[in-house]
C-alpha cells in the first residue's frame, strides 16, 4: 500500500481531537526531519478549581519523507488524589511547506483530530505553523490554529487559537525561551527551557519545560508544561 494512502488512513481513522478540560499546550515548528521516528510523553499539571489536574501524551511518531509527519498520541487525564484514566486519543500530521530558509520565514501545515473515550465529542484543527531566523541567536515562532468541536455530548463550535514562542540559542542542549498562548481556555504566557542532547548516530533526545501565568481570571494562575522526545 501507498505510504501516503497509509499516513492519511491513519490520520482519518482517529477522528478528532480530545475534548478535555485543559489543552496539552505547546508550541509546534514547522520542520521535518527525513528519517526520523519519535517516541513522546508530555505533560500539563494545572490547578482548576482547587483541584490539580495532571493531563498526559503519550505518542509515536514517524517522518514519510522530507515533508511529512504523522503521530498518534494515547491522551490521559489524572487528579493527584485519584487513579489515572483513558480519556481519549488523537492524531497529527505536520507537512513541512518551505524549506527552512528558503523564504524569509519558514512555514507548515499542522492536522489534528482525535475522539474522547467516554462522551461523544469530537474535534478537528488545522494551523499554520511560522516560523522566523530574527538574528543569529533569536527565533521567532507562531502557531495560528482554527478548531471545530461536534459531539452529541457537547455544544458544536469553531474556536481559534494562538500560541507564539521567542526562543534564544544560547547552545543546542539549552535555549531559554518566552511562550504565549490565547484560545478559548487559556489566556496564559511565561518562561520556558529547552534543549536538544545528542547521542549515538542519528539518536538525541529533545526536552523541554514551562511555567505558565494566567493573565485572566478564567486562567488558572500557574501551569507547569513539559515535555521528553526520544527520535531515533
Amino acid at each position: 500500500m501507498n505510504k501516503y494512502v497509509i499516513s492519511s488512513a491513519l490520520l482519518f481513522a482517529a477522528l478528532g481531537t480530545t475534548q478535555v478540560q485543559a489543552e496539552m499546550n505547546r508550541v509546534y515548528h514547522p520542520y521535518v526531519e527525513q528519517n526520523e521516528r519519535e517516541l513522546e510523553y508530555g505533560f500539563v499539571l494545572r490547578d482548576l478549581g482547587g483541584d490539580e489536574v495532571l493531563l498526559n501524551r503519550a505518542g509515536m511518531g514517524y517522518t514519510w519523507n522530507d515533508k511529512l509527519f504523522t503521530e498518534v498520541y494515547l491522551l490521559t487525564e489524572s487528579l493527584t488524589h485519584e487513579g489515572e484514566q483513558i480519556r481519549g486519543y488523537e492524531a497529527e500530521v505536520k507537512w513541512q511547506i518551505t524549506e527552512q530558509g528558503e523564504y524569509w520565514a519558514d512555514w507548515g501545515l499542522l492536522l489534528e483530530v482525535g475522539t474522547a473515550k467516554d462522551i461523544n465529542s469530537h474535534e478537528f484543527a488545522a494551523g499554520i505553523l511560522w516560523e522566523k531566523e530574527l538574528t543569529s541567536r533569536w527565533v521567532a515562532t507562531a502557531n495560528a490554529i482554527a478548531e471545530y468541536e461536534y459531539g452529541s455530548d457537547i455544544e458544536d463550535e469553531f474556536e481559534t487559537a494562538l500560541r507564539a514562542q521567542l526562543r534564544y540559542r544560547y547552545s543546542i542542549a539549552f535555549e531559554p525561551a518566552m511562550e504565549f498562548y490565547l484560545d478559548d481556555q487559556d489566556w496564559a504566557a511565561g518562561p520556558a527551557l529547552m534543549g536538544t542532547v545528542k547521542l549515538s548516530g542519528r539518536k538525541q533526545v529533545r526536552w523541554e519545560l514551562g511555567l505558565l501565568f494566567g493573565l485572566d481570571t478564567d486562567t488558572p494562575e500557574t501551569s507547569l508544561r513539559g515535555g521528553i522526545e526520544f527520535e531515533f
